[in-house]
């Protein structure tokens, strides 16, 4: 008998309790003077940037984000302003996933989105492969910026990555407080986390910015007699956020795409820290077989004396 498998994904906007199902937006800028100004297609066309094919690690190369804080501050988001629909992730949503996989869906959503031009392209799949999570996460999210002509996120800060992970953790034992409010599950906001958590705090260690968190859940019900598998929760959280919004009112989006964050810590032309948390829940309801994936990210911006000046954070390369 032909087993049925369905997935149903939510994404939980900053400081907000509201979910959605399933879509995906949107296309790249050019790297440094983001493109503005064209209509809400809702059709692929001839345009479309190409899909990546699994290229070997000599076939790609590291590159550095030019980006300033002039070139960001010209930024405005057209996708947003031209109110564009959601676009569906358009490749196996549960078949194992190569990045060329994942490049062809996030370019499809890109061809359709007048803020980029270029190509998301990821790292070789030997690279991919040995990405936690979190590293996962930073790469799309800075490729996203990058490619539109933002600053990249500088990295993983490892007092915020425990943070949403004891944060992902509480979600996944406490499935009853995350569905009625899933940003205040354990009693306290996002900002009195970081605090209370982490040592965020803004005017001391932190500058304000749209700072807060996204949550994602994914879940995949299977009619077989094993747990399915969720195979890149993380690009598909990420793709989520930036491209399946609309009914959030693309709140996700925005924290992916803050600007004006303040240069004043870490490495020239990079600034702001996240941390990601992901677990997984199993279990049986309705005579399905469930997995759950859980993320939580949160992000802030940090003063020069964040921890020494951001000594242990976590950084990832961008890729051609």
């Amino acid at each position: 008998m032909k087993q049925l498998l369905f997935m149903i994904i939510t994404f939980l906007l900053i400081g907000c309790g509201t979910t959605e199902t399933d879509k995906t937006q949107q296309p790249p800028a050019n790297q440094n003077t983001p493109v503005s100004g064209a209509g809400n297609n809702t059709e692929a066309n001839s345009s479309t940037p190409p899909a990546q094919e699994n290229n070997t690690s000599d076939q790609k190369n590291i590159y550095t984000c030019t980006n300033t804080l002039d070139s960001e501050n010209s930024f405005n988001d057209a996708f947003i302003q031209n109110s564009s629909s959601d676009t569906e992730w358009s490749v196996s949503k549960y078949n194992k996933l190569k990045v060329g996989d994942i490049e062809t869906a996030f370019n499809t959503a890109r061809a359709k989105d007048p803020t980029v031009t270029l190509p998301m392209t990821l790292p070789p799949q030997n690279i991919w492969d040995s990405y936690s999570s979190s590293e996962k996460i930073l790469y799309l999210v800075n490729k996203e910026r990058c490619d539109r002509g933002l600053r990249p996120y500088e990295g993983i800060d490892p007092k915020i990555e425990n943070e949403t992970s004891s944060y992902a953790d509480y979600l996944k034992n406490h499935p009853d407080q995350y569905a009625a409010k899933p940003h205040e599950a354990d009693g306290r906001t996002p900002w009195q986390r970081m605090a209370q958590d982490a040592g965020v705090i803004v005017n001391s260690n932190a500058d304000f910015f749209q700072y807060g968190e996204n949550i994602a859940s994914l879940s995949v019900g299977s009619s077989g007699n094993d747990f399915p598998i969720i195979y890149e929760s993380e690009a598909k959280s990420v793709y989520g956020w930036m491209y399946q919004d609309k009914g959030e009112g693309y709140g996700h989006r925005n924290f992916l795409l803050a600007k004006g964050l303040v240069e004043n810590s870490g490495l020239e032309n990079m600034e702001g820290l996240i941390g990601v948390g992901k677990v997984t829940r199993q279990y049986r309801d309705g005579g399905f077989f469930w997995t759950q994936a859980i993320i939580v990210m949160d992000g802030f911006d940090p003063r020069s004396n964040w921890d020494n000046d951001l000594a242990d954070t976590i950084r990832v390369d961008l890729y051609r």
